[in-house]
């Protein structure tokens, strides 16, 4: 059995001699804001460079922000229900001791508003913490912050922002740090929490399944006449974000691989915050996550709390049984990283590490965290997060290889493209593989495709 590493402090002082002083937890009320995308991109693919390959990008619109929980629970530690019948989802758990009620915005934990915790990974799998979800298809997503930026909480500044989100197969939630377990450090000392493999040799990594982009605009989607940007109102209390409606994007959770052979699916996760609009180079166009750019938000920080199954009963403080609220289950190690863009003495979770950028390349000395025991309940904590399915991936057309949205002659040459680079939009008869006989399903997939019956492929 793994040793898990407490790398988190209570207070100011150090846990241990390489431990990161960081500021205690403390508690934020809802600030009773509240913003869904506007935009989301799927990511299909890794490379084994670092490289996303991006798949359909849909509009969500500005009048989809009372669909803020679509499809089946499947991972939850947000636990946000509507529990004042106003159709829309609200926090409905107090403090640790579960004294809250639910008339009047709940707590959740997090590290101040001058501390930045930029991106954050960890493991998930749902009730029972064994089972994988079946490679379903995300359908929404809600996530909790606050947004403190340079100017101290007060909301006189604000970035556009975007959130990516990757899924993944193996993630180290017992993790050893030393090499051992397959997660080895890399010459900096520094080290990934997903493995990342490509053991076919197609230039992919394997364990990555897919993620979307979510960007959130100066547009004003709930109609309380403020833009929905990344707001500094840390002072404020905590904000929730949702996307809904993502289920056509067809981007999936793990299946589940239990790596450790340890009786329990290591799913993963990672979220990031970005400013989505950025222009680096002077070519007046906004440089982020779609355009190889990945820029870390100037200080945010996520909120912290955890799933029903790892608190005690009198602190779960559900709405009610069977709703799905809290369900999940997380082994509690966090990998997170965090970078103080504003050039003051306020804290960031990377900081004194040998790698402080928001890389996604972990000092195991500073970025990786394990809360178990520093609060009462729950226990253990994470980041706060729901996410729900759809029944399953509903896959595309098969014909529409350019993944424009339409089955035309254009369609074929994408497909010969897509053979000679070997790449996965080219397995139109779904058998795994990248051969002749695909074209030959083509040509299939585009007379159904014409005859309105189309072949449905998940690429």
């Amino acid at each position: 059995m793994k040793t898990k590493v407490l790398m988190a402090c209570a207070g100011l002082a150090a846990c241990g001699a390489d431990a990161q002083v960081r500021p205690e937890l403390q508690q934020a009320q809802f600030s009773g804001q509240s913003f869904h995308a506007i935009r989301a991109t799927a990511i299909t693919g890794l490379t084994v460079d670092g490289q996303y390959v991006y798949g359909r990008t849909i509009e969500l619109g500005n009048n989809s922000n009372s669909a803020r929980g679509t499809g089946n629970i499947a991972y939850d530690s947000a636990w946000l229900v509507d529990t004042d019948g106003d159709g829309f989802d609200d926090p409905i758990c107090g403090d640790q001791a579960g004294s809250a009620t639910l008339m009047f915005p709940g707590s959740r934990w997090f590290f101040g508003t001058s501390f930045s915790v930029q991106s954050m990974s960890e493991d998930i799998n749902d009730s029972d913490g064994t089972s994988g979800f079946a490679g379903a298809t995300i359908d929404s997503l809600a996530f909790a912050g606050v947004f403190p930026i340079c100017d101290g909480g007060v909301g006189g500044t604000s970035e556009v922002m975007q959130m990516v989100v990757e899924s993944w197969d193996v993630i180290d939630n017992f993790p050893d740090l030393d090499g051992s377990d397959g997660f080895q450090p890399d010459s900096n000392g520094v080290v990934s929490p997903f493995l990342q493999q490509d053991l076919d040799g197609d230039g992919f990594i394997d364990e990555f399944v897919g993620g979307v982009i979510l960007t959130y605009a100066n547009t004003d989607t709930d109609g309380d006449g403020v833009a929905d940007q990344l707001l500094s109102l840390g002072s404020a209390g905590y904000g929730l974000f949702f996307a809904s409606s993502l289920s056509s994007l067809g981007v999936a959770l793990s299946a589940g691989v239990d790596n450790n052979a340890d009786g329990r699916m290591d799913t993963g996760v990672s979220f990031r915050w970005t400013r989505g609009a950025i222009d680096t180079d002077g070519d007046g166009v906004a440089d982020g996550p779609l355009r190889g750019g990945f820029f870390p938000s100037t200080r945010s920080s996520f909120m912290i709390w955890g799933t029903a199954s790892a608190a005690p009963a009198a602190a779960a403080c559900l709405a009610a049984a069977g709703t799905g609220v809290g369900d999940g289950f997380s082994d509690g190690v966090v990998w997170a990283e965090g970078a103080n863009m504003c050039g003051d003495t306020a804290g960031d979770w990377s900081g004194g590490g040998t790698s402080p950028a928001v890389d996604e390349g972990h000092d195991p000395s500073f970025d990786v965290s394990d809360f178990t025991a520093l609060v009462g309940a729950p226990d253990p904590l994470g980041w706060m997060v729901r996410i729900n399915t759809a029944g399953g991936n509903p896959g595309q057309d098969c014909c529409d290889v350019n993944q424009d949205g339409a089955c035309t002659p254009a369609d074929f040459s994408a497909w010969i493209a897509a053979f000679n680079a070997g790449l996965t939009t080219c397995d139109i008869n779904q058998d795994g593989a990248c051969t002749p006989a695909d074209f030959s399903a083509w040509i299939a997939a585009f007379n159904n495709s014409s005859a309105g019956n189309p072949d449905m492929c998940v690429f």
